[in-house]
């Protein structure tokens, strides 16, 4: 798969595998595709720390391991934390703006079908100290907005049930009791075009996943602002 090129963006590797174990399998991987491209986590039953893993891995887990330790290696990974520190000085903090939900108040529904996503967007918004609710399909959304007003969205392209451009599209047709949110999509395809075809379907806004802190950041500020001049 990954000598065809496939779009993966994280590899978890067993370290015990017939014909080719996870440190070989790791070494194969890494000739064809750099860290920086296909960051890997070794999955491990030895209970110990594998000699040369720390150069190909990004993360070592035990097994059996608990979901919260591979959920702290996503936000690690995801964040940045793992990986090299800029040259240069950060803009803000890796974990984001602790004040920004109180110098840009906004009510936020987020919508994701996967568990781990959710879990990352609502740690990294809780951070800037936001509470989101949370819907699992376009469906939920819809339902949700019906219920109550929301300013903001964070749309997933790509969900079960109803995808992130149809329900989009739905929304914009309603008429909402408490008017329109601004809708901000989420994609991990990041595919040239991706952007246009978002707002061809009524979004107002788009960040890539895995997201990154400044991209919400900025993506949350302009809604803001929006509704400041809208309010």
């Amino acid at each position: 798969w990954v000598r065809a090129g496939g779009p993966f963006e994280l590899a978890v590797l067993d370290m015990l595998m017939p014909q080719m174990d996870g440190l070989a399998l790791a070494k194969e991987i890494r000739a064809l595709r750099p860290a920086s491209a296909l960051p890997l986590i070794l999955w491990s039953s030895l209970g110990r720390q594998e000699s040369g893993a720390p150069e190909l891995f990004v993360a070592q887990l035990a097994k059996p391991f608990k979901p919260s330790h591979l959920f702290d290696a996503l936000i690690t990974l995801f964040h940045g934390e793992a990986r090299a520190a800029p040259s240069k000085p950060a803009s803000m903090p890796p974990n984001g703006d602790p004040g920004l939900a109180q110098r840009h108040p906004l009510r936020i529904l987020l919508a994701e079908d996967n568990m781990v996503n959710q879990k990352l967007a609502l740690r990294l918004l809780a951070q800037m100290g936001y509470r989101a609710d949370v819907a699992g399909n376009g469906l939920e959304a819809m339902a949700a907005l019906q219920r109550q007003p929301y300013d903001v969205v964070l749309m997933d392209v790509q969900m079960p049930e109803l995808d992130g451009l149809e329900a989009t599209r739905r929304i914009r047709a309603a008429v909402l009791a408490h008017g329109q949110p601004r809708i901000i999509a989420m994609t991990a395809n990041a595919m040239q075009g991706d952007r246009e075809l978002c707002i061809a379907a009524g979004m107002d806004d788009y960040i890539a996943k895995p997201i990154k802190v400044e991209e919400l950041v900025g993506a949350l500020a302009r809604a803001h602002a929006q509704r400041s001049v809208a309010g």
